[in-house]
């Protein structure tokens, strides 16, 4: 993608893409504006505006916000999404906050679900779970 167009005006295109492939670790908090693929693995938070899918090599330690999370890997953490989808063969151990939850058959889910109302009233607290579970990914 590129960021620079020919007047040295920086340029971005948010219906990209990032994509973490498999056999890459990344450790740190992720904040994309565009959709994030992850087929390898993420030790830390992940942020973004758009659709976060962890593919069937994927594996999140950490705490997702975004708009969806479509989850064929694994995930060992917290999600904060508007849209949570646990495709068979997926796996999320934590706790959900969402308005939208679908498990699919032979999917393992393991933790507590909330049902987002409001985004500001459960975002605040959720939210604040943020450093605290940033606290238990340094001790993990």
């Amino acid at each position: 993608m590129a960021i620079f167009s020919s007047g040295d005006k920086m340029e971005t295109n948010y219906s990209e893409a990032t994509v973490i492939a498999k056999g890459t670790v990344v450790r740190g908090e992720i904040d994309v504006k565009c959709k994030l693929h992850i087929d390898g693995k993420v030790e830390g938070s992940v942020i973004s505006n758009s659709v976060v899918t962890i593919g069937t090599t994927g594996e999140v330690k950490g705490s997702v916000f975004s708009d969806s999370l479509v989850v064929s890997g694994e995930l060992l953490g917290n999600a904060d999404c508007k849209n949570v989808e646990i495709l068979a063969n997926g796996k999320v151990i934590g706790d959900i906050l969402s308005s939208n939850l679908v498990l699919e058959s032979k999917s393992h889910f393991e933790g507590t679900s909330k049902i987002k109302l409001a985004d500001s009233v459960n975002n605040k607290s959720f939210k604040s779970s943020k450093n605290s579970a940033r606290s238990v990914e340094k001790e993990a």
